[in-house]
């Protein structure tokens, strides 16, 4: 016994020891590297990049999750993190892991189906970590290959193996001591790995670095501050006290494959306010500039926003094809701090046009060549720099929008962005560095848009004519804080401050689903497939910039708890059970509008009595249940399900024009009037979908 006890024990240390060689086969056998092809062209199931794909339209092309079902959407799984300030995280999937981190220095694995924990890597920082600006701020990381990489707030470039979290190496990219630091996710294209930086409020000089993604070797950088012999350098006033600083390179970054260009967003000069250092554009702050991927040379560069005074930095350039003018672009969509959107060429930088987008008093128009024209009055001078004189700007330094990125749908051809309406009561000031807010310039207090009581609205515009399609406003009027994410489905998704996550129609902005969450809902929202099933998953608690000051205006209750991954999904079913939505393609009509007459009822009334009624009552598709089941779709969509399941012993056998009856006969049943003798509902699906389905007092 005392021998076979000791085997036994012998026995348990070695499998002990095998265990995690076993766990890590597993997950290798099931691996698949990631190539730059599927960068490139991503599954419709793939979320590996921070807004999916590199044109950085967060467009998923899955549509089990659609406006018919979504309201049966439902939690599956969360997890708590240890970060719940600046915490703006979005996950990335692959091979069924959900990766994901923490600006105190930590990125887990998770399984994207369960949420169990599979790995956790640990960085420690310095101590004096506080010198970087990218301090405790997180938003992501990348994928290529089977590496995990990661940009750090102390200024490396960290290579972890994606199936185990081991660190494979680091480079070092700047001092953190200096302000910089990364907190944003770096762009992998074409085995090379670019990398933006924070601290340009903390008077870093910007740049933007090409880096091998197999040994990390610095391949080129890029200045967004010129020397003082660099074109440019005219730009600055070189003789003041504040040395030439900012223009950080701290946001997302897109790439055009075909034209080899990586465009990369900029922030606000150092001090945030050039009046102090003399008047000037100081490029390349506030500025799209487009770099030649393999040399990191300047294509061209657009100044969105020359002379700046009120920290107004440029976000993600989406990369588009619309027609303008008559003429089909390759266009860029830029939409910084300001109330406005821009469109250039994104192979040149042409202007195109500009389309205003929220409340700004900022600019009152646009030149021909692009280059705005500023209101007089909230221009400060020289002579104003600590005069106490009170300038009320629009919009806040929190923006028209913030970190919250749009999304555009191909298949409605709209933008889709939550902008925030807020303006500031600001004060030019001698610039003072300070160990937590940088070098600013100004000081100012926030307040609300003359003419509103509310500050959020989620908004859909047509990119090509600059028009609002339509406008979803919650009933709080809380701040937008999430980024956008548009679907097949017929969905787009965004969140609140006050902590609602929300799904509307994409085509006319109904609210079709909601849910509270823990905190504002800060992050964005992503969509991705295992095994068939699609899941939305959201970051939410990290407490968004504009959360703490846009939300005092409409008295949100700004939660403090920490920060949370939450996934949703729908109940367990087939994929082929789930019912597609059908988009109208022609000028729709209420079908209380008198659509069908009395005699069109009647006939469906026989029908259904003769051919249905064995299996169904007309309580099974009429008052309530039409609603549940087609109160955001029109009648194409009854007469399909209809037409492909009745009557049960002969499908799709009646003659269209007794489907149409019997569409008639429910919306009676529903409580909808007849119009008069000519009015006839049509026995062909597609002119069908012309007719939309209002249903009084509910809101979709």
């Amino acid at each position: 016994m005392l021998v076979i006890g000791n085997f036994h024990k012998i026995l348990v240390f070695i499998l002990a020891g095998l265990l995690p060689i076993l766990v890590f086969s597993q997950v290798g056998n099931n691996w698949t590297s990631i190539s730059n092809e599927r960068l490139h062209s991503p599954e419709p199931g793939d979320w590996m990049n921070y807004r999916r794909s590199y044109d950085v339209t967060g467009f998923s092309p899955l549509d089990d999750i659609n406006r018919r079902n979504v309201d049966d959407l439902r939690m599956v799984w969360s997890y708590s993190m240890r970060d719940g300030s600046r915490w703006l995280a979005t996950p990335i999937v692959a091979n069924g892991l959900m990766y994901i981190g923490e600006g105190t220095g930590r990125i887990i694995a998770l399984d994207a189906i369960t949420g169990e924990l599979e790995w956790s890597h640990t960085r420690t920082f310095p101590a004096d970590i506080a010198l970087s600006e990218a301090n405790r701020r997180f938003r992501g990381v990348s994928i290529y290959g089977d590496t995990i990489y990661w940009g750090t707030s102390d200024s490396y470039l960290v290579a972890l193996d994606a199936r185990t979290g081991d660190q494979r190496w680091e480079v070092r990219t700047a001092d953190y001591r200096n302000g910089e630091g990364h907190a944003h996710p770096p762009l992998i294209a074409n085995g090379k790995v670019f990398l933006g930086m924070s601290g340009g409020d903390f008077a870093a000089r910007g740049s933007l670095k090409a880096l091998d993604a197999q040994s990390g070797e610095i391949l080129w950088t890029f200045y967004t501050i010129p020397g003082p012999d660099d074109p440019g350098a005219e730009s600055w006033d070189w003789d003041t006290e504040y040395p030439p600083a900012g223009a950080a390179t701290w946001n997302t970054l897109s790439y055009d494959p075909e034209l080899n260009l990586v465009y990369a967003p900029t922030g606000q000069p150092a001090p945030w306010t050039t009046t102090p250092e003399g008047h000037g554009d100081a490029l390349y702050a506030n500025s799209v500039i487009a770099i030649d991927a393999d040399s990191g040379e300047l294509r061209w560069h657009y100044q969105l926003v020359p002379e700046d005074n009120w920290d107004r930095a440029t976000y993600e350039s989406m990369l588009v094809d619309l027609e303008i003018d008559g003429r089909m672009r390759k266009a860029l969509i830029q939409h910084g701090k300001i109330g406005w959107a821009v469109v250039l060429d994104r192979a040149t930088g042409e202007f195109l046009h500009a389309f205003r987008t929220a409340y700004d008093n900022t600019i009152t128009g646009w030149t021909e060549t692009g280059r705005p024209i500023y209101n007089p009055d909230t221009v400060p001078q020289a002579e104003d720099v600590d005069s106490g004189k009170v300038f009320q700007v629009c919009p806040h330094p929190h923006g028209a929008r913030n970190l919250n990125a749009p999304s555009y749908s191909a298949e409605t051809g709209l933008y889709y962005l939550g902008v925030n309406n807020s303006c500031m009561n600001a004060i030019v000031v001698k610039p003072v560095r300070h160990s937590r807010f940088g070098l600013t310039g100004t000081t100012y207090t926030p307040s609300l848009a003359p003419g509103y009581d509310y500050v959020g609205e989620f908004v859909a515009f047509d990119p090509q004519t600059g028009t609002r399609q339509w406008v979803w406003r919650p009933e709080s009027g809380a701040p937008m804080t999430a980024s956008a994410l548009s679907t097949a489905g017929g969905l787009v998704f965004g969140g609140t401050a006050d902590r609602q996550f929300f799904a509307l129609n994409d085509e006319n902005g109904r609210l079709l689903w909601q849910t509270r969450l823990n905190g504002d809902v800060s992050g964005a929202p992503v969509s991705y497939e295992i095994d068939g099933k699609q899941y939305i998953a959201i970051t939410a608690g990290g407490l968004a910039a504009q959360t703490g000051t846009l939300g005092r205006l409409v008295d949100v209750d700004v939660t403090q708890g920490s920060g949370v991954i939450w996934v949703f999904a729908l109940p367990d079913r087939t994929p082929s059970q789930v019912p597609r939505p059908e988009r109208a393609s022609v000028q729709t009509q209420s079908v209380a509008e008198g659509v069908f007459s009395s005699a069109q009822v009647n006939r469906g009334e026989a029908v259904f009595a003769q051919h249905c009624i064995q299996c169904h009552t007309a309580e099974n598709f009429s008052g309530q249940s039409l609603q549940a089941k087609w109160g955001s779709f029109t009648l194409g969509d009854i007469y399909r399900d209809i037409s492909i399941a009745m009557p049960p012993v002969n499908p799709g056998g009646l003659a269209p024009e007794d489907y149409a009856s019997i569409v008639a006969y429910l919306l009676s049943e529903s409580g909808y009037l007849p119009g008069d003798s000519d009015a006839q509902l049509p026995g062909d699906r597609f002119q069908l979908q012309r007719f939309v389905i209002d249903v009084p007092g509910l809101v979709y």
